[in-house]
């Protein structure tokens, strides 16, 4: 989130662009959405977000747009890492299966392609 933030407020001070093209070209429109599943996450203890394939373009556009803008290294340095693990996740995909109807790759499903997820009663 903080990327999209921060190349929103970059873009915003340097270019005379409108709100809504700003906003599309931060990636700044998925920060709600973020900001909801960082809450889910928390409180299911997980240590990670999903993260939509559609958004990966978004994040994409923000680190060149921030490259353009003059952003901040640290920012750009995590953005390029995010965009790394997004390609090695692709190069190195998992089978996916479903966990209480939310599909999910097995490596993250805390078991096997022939486990359970469901949580034991014993």
């Amino acid at each position: 989130m903080g990327i999209f933030e921060h190349a929103h407020d970059r873009i915003s001070e340097l270019s005379d662009a409108d709100g809504a093209v700003i906003d599309n070209a931060s990636g700044h429109l998925l920060v709600p959405s973020l900001y909801a599943r960082v809450g889910l996450a928390s409180i299911k203890g997980a240590c990670n977000i999903p993260f939509l394939v559609t958004e990966i373009g978004s994040l994409e556009a923000a680190v060149i747009n921030l490259e353009s803008y003059r952003g901040n290294e640290v920012v750009l340095c995590v953005g390029y890492e995010l965009l790394e693990k997004f390609a090695t996740r692709e190069r190195n995909s998992h089978p996916m299966r479903h966990v209480h109807g939310v599909p999910v790759f097995i490596d993250e499903a805390g078991d096997s392609a022939n486990g359970s997820a469901t949580p034991s009663l014993t």
